[in-house]
């Protein structure tokens, strides 16, 4: 049985299977009321935080293209619930003050932020942290799942009870 403070880790072979666990988190949080949801990612670059992002859209109701944000910062997806899509790779401390980012995550919907290290814990509160990196041959992937926060421990708990993806 996995411990309260255990993170979850799921190891993906597939892009496909990377944007299929990304559908499962959405679908759980969609069950759970989503609003002010945090999703933090962090990785290298080309780990798939984007791919995971767009199953996350998916799992939300959310339809259409889902790209990374890197040069608008920022993007709003609608759907069933609504997704802010964050990305802060080029982002420094000053844009950070400007960019509203406290607005964003108290909104009504799930905040997905890409790069959210250089937002800092302070920033952040309360989220989901998922760690994306690279695994063994060039699709692998390996997800750590790390819950900040009460909410997001029986978010983690759902997830690792579906086990949809495989």
């Amino acid at each position: 049985m996995r411990g309260a403070h255990t993170p979850l880790i799921v190891r993906s072979r597939s892009p496909e299977q990377t944007r299929a666990v990304g559908a499962a988190l959405g679908s759980v949080l969609g069950r759970m009321g989503p609003a002010g949801m945090v999703v933090a990612l962090s990785g290298p670059l080309g780990a798939g935080k984007t791919c995971f992002v767009q199953g996350l859209a998916s799992g939300l109701g959310v339809r259409g293209a889902v790209r990374s944000p890197t040069f608008v910062l920022v993007h709003e997806h609608r759907g069933a619930i609504p997704l802010y899509h964050v990305d802060l790779y080029r982002l420094t401390s000053h844009d950070l003050d400007t960019l509203g980012l406290e607005e964003i995550l108290d909104g009504p919907g799930v905040t997905a932020i890409e790069w959210a290290d250089r937002a800092g814990p302070d920033v952040l509160g309360a989220h989901l942290g998922i760690d994306v990196g690279y695994g063994e041959g060039d699709d692998d992937r390996v997800l750590r799942f790390t819950p900040r926060g009460d909410r997001y421990h029986h978010v983690v708990k759902e997830l690792a009870a579906c086990a949809c993806w495989e």
